[in-house]
């Protein structure tokens, strides 16, 4: 038993079941509680900075197929009418039945493959007092004014734009390397965040919502140098978590504007400059009042949440759509092992074409907008309500393979943790289709699999006292 994951679960309990008595959906309730449980007992390490990785990135799963069955309890709003499509809205709680289960097989796969090695792993026998924070967080800073220039040039040059998204996510094990060696020796902790709050500065003025990326690397550095959770540790994640959720909700009150002043009304492409995208920032926030604050509630619900088009797949598939057998994933693996040169026929990526096809919704796409079905909702298409679960453990078990793999083979714990930080935005992915899922691990994996030994010996020098 994990006893600093059953003090949370405690703790959470007995407000969790009188909500889930009084609220509109209780067997879900208990179901939600069950599968964040397990994913609890089994990733929630204190002290050790992969699993905390694993961790927030099975968490974000967890809210994605839960975040509406929380608030429906909060609020008493039934699950069926907090939804936007209004369709198939009893299949709601099959698909958040199907997808908790799914999780908890996700998980187990997961588990298995690196429990051995890493599970009891801690800071305490990783760190490396040879290495200095003030020049982790130079190189940190190098990395992200470098890879933010290098993108400059990814529509001159074919196939850049692959290769710099791979070895970007590495500056993430960079910055979490420095919030632990800052916090654990507490040392350069006013440049340390300093560098936090400029990173969110910036991350405003983007197209995406870059600043959230940060704060999660700060929840994985939170975890990775806390040695008991006390009460004050807890209002620390606490405030933490107040802070990301009301800059949630003020980016979605102004998304929309800011995006369609940052694309002058086109796709998804900056065509402004970093000042004018300040000063109309500026210019939004001004404006916002609390009625648009109140309005991004739904609106952030609604982009967390993703079961509604699960649910709507399950009245099509195998009704209207035989299931695929398994060709789903074997696409989404293959299409990256074909180069294009060799399969000029081999098509692309539309994630809104795939979803109209199982949803038959009829979206929007064409570059404007992607609407993804995700990966959970392809592998019930895939293998159907029973078989889909084995799969999951499967797919889990690659991904821990993976893991062990940048374990195993790496120079140092040091680069060990570096390179499997990534493993966050590889893993935080329920709403992304298998596709994408098996893509982005790929394109990751391969490429700095192969460079790992040269990336060692060309920067490791760089982080160490002189």
């Amino acid at each position: 038993v994990n006893k600093e994951a059953s003090k949370i679960i405690g703790f959470v309990a007995i407000p969790w079941f009188l909500l889930a008595i009084i609220g509109p959906h209780f067997m879900s309730s208990l179901l939600a509680f069950f599968s964040l449980s397990v994913v609890m007992q089994l990733f929630f390490r204190l002290r050790n900075p992969i699993y905390a990785t694993l961790f927030f990135a099975l968490l974000f799963q967890w809210l994605a197929i839960n975040i509406k069955i929380v608030y429906g309890n909060i609020v008493n709003l039934p699950l069926e009418e907090q939804f936007s499509f209004y369709q198939n809205i009893y299949r709601l709680y099959d698909a958040n039945s199907i997808s908790n289960i799914g999780l908890v097989c996700f998980c187990s796969g997961l588990y298995l493959m690196t429990k051995k090695k890493i599970a009891n792993l801690t800071i305490d026998k990783i760190i490396d007092p040879n290495y200095s924070v003030r020049k982790i967080l130079i190189c940190y800073l190098i990395l992200t004014f470098g890879f933010s220039f290098l993108f400059i040039l990814k529509s001159f040059i074919p196939g850049l734009n692959t290769i710099l998204m791979a070895f970007s996510k590495l500056k993430w094990g960079v910055f979490l390397w420095a919030f632990i060696y800052a916090n654990y020796y507490k040392n350069n902790l006013k440049l340390l965040y300093i560098v936090i709050v400029v990173e969110i500065l910036i991350g405003f003025t983007g197209y995406f919502s870059s600043f959230k990326d940060i704060i999660i690397i700060v929840f994985v550095g939170m975890l990775s140098v806390v040695s008991q959770i006390d009460t004050s540790k807890l209002l620390k994640f606490f405030m933490l978590g107040i802070v990301t959720l009301m800059l949630g909700l003020v980016w979605t009150s102004v998304k929309f504007q800011f995006r369609e002043y940052l694309s002058d009304g086109g796709g998804q492409e900056v065509v402004v400059s970093q000042s004018d995208a300040v000063n109309k920032m500026i210019s939004l926030l001004e404006d916002l009042t609390l009625e648009d604050m109140d309005d991004a509630v739904d609106d952030l619900l609604d982009r967390i949440s993703y079961i509604e088009f699960f649910s709507i797949t399950l009245d099509n598939v195998p009704d209207k759509i035989p299931y695929q057998d398994g060709e789903i994933f074997t696409n989404a693996v293959s299409f990256y092992f074909k180069p294009r040169m060799f399969f000029p026929n081999k098509g692309i990526i539309d994630d809104s074409a795939h979803t109209n096809k199982y949803t038959m919704l009829g979206l929007a796409g064409g570059g404007k907008a992607s609407h993804s079905i995700g990966y959970m909702t392809d592998a019930y298409i895939d293998f159907g309500p029973i078989n889909m679960f084995p799969f999951l453990v499967f797919l889990g078990a690659i991904f821990g393979y993976v893991i062990n793999l940048f374990f195993n083979k790496s120079k140092t714990m040091f680069w060990a943790v570096i390179f499997i930080t990534p493993f966050y935005f590889l893993i935080s992915v329920y709403s992304f289709n298998m596709i994408k899922v098996m893509g982005n691990m790929i394109t990751y994996v391969v490429p700095v699999y192969l460079m790992r030994n040269i990336l060692y010996k060309q920067f490791d020098r760089y982080f160490r006292i002189t």
